[in-house]
């Protein structure tokens, strides 16, 4: 009997000596876009150790938690960076609104953070894109809230497939404010700009009746009556 139990204790270290340390946690990986188009980017690690590649990464620990922190001038740029999701960038820009569609690279590095997450840890990743999610392969995608936002809840078992299988991994509409806000302007503009010249041609038109010649004949005609009764 103590021979079994020996053999089951061996068989347990033996998984925990292969089994690695730092993907016995989670992880919550948040992307937000900021007024200007930069996107923040955080990664939070429960249990972690220096052996994940962070490169590219400013990192903090504390209580158990690695955090990792970067800042992206646009998304062209984030989908060249490196060590980050695994993400294709396209933008259309249209007059007053843009399109933003993000797809998954197949062809990024297989030794990225990502893969060491997620293929391992169960875990969630949100995008926060600043416009209106028109598509997503993410669990579950608000339009309602003041920053809608597309979060993907993933487990280590079927984390990357799950993601690969999405031809879009988020598709974006943002609106030019600026544009908006001149074209308002300028339609108001062109509005009032009617309205004065109608209510000119108005007022020309009264002043022409009123003062026309025929108008004026028959008030010295009144004048002349008025003047014989008298």
């Amino acid at each position: 009997m103590n021979k079994y139990i020996l053999a089951i204790f061996m068989v347990w270290l033996i998984v925990l000596g292969f089994t690695p340390a730092a993907l016995a946690g989670q992880y919550e990986w948040q992307l937000v876009t900021d007024q200007q188009g930069n996107i923040h980017e955080t990664l939070s690690i429960q249990d972690s150790e220096p052996s994940l590649n962070t490169d590219g990464w400013d990192s903090s620990s504390g209580d158990g938690i690695l955090k990792l922190e970067r800042v992206h001038r646009d998304w062209y740029q984030y989908s060249a960076k490196s060590n980050g999701l695994p993400i294709k960038t396209e933008v259309k820009n249209y007059l007053i609104f843009s399109t933003t569609t993000l797809s998954y690279d197949n062809q990024s590095n297989q030794h990225n953070l990502f893969n060491e997450l997620v293929s391992n840890v169960d875990g969630d990743i949100s995008i926060q894109a600043a416009g209106i999610i028109q598509e997503s392969s993410a669990s579950e995608a608000n339009n309602l809230d003041q920053d809608p936002t597309a979060i993907w809840h993933l487990t280590a078992e079927q984390g990357k497939n799950t993601v690969a299988q999405a031809p879009i991994f988020l598709q974006v509409i943002t609106f030019n404010g600026l544009v908006i806000s001149l074209t308002i302007l300028l339609f108001g503009f062109i509005g009032i700009t009617i309205w004065y010249l109608t209510y000119i041609r108005r007022v020309n038109k009264l002043i022409a009746e009123e003062y026309s010649l025929t108008n004026i004949e028959k008030l010295l005609e009144k004048d002349e009556e008025e003047k014989e009764n008298d």
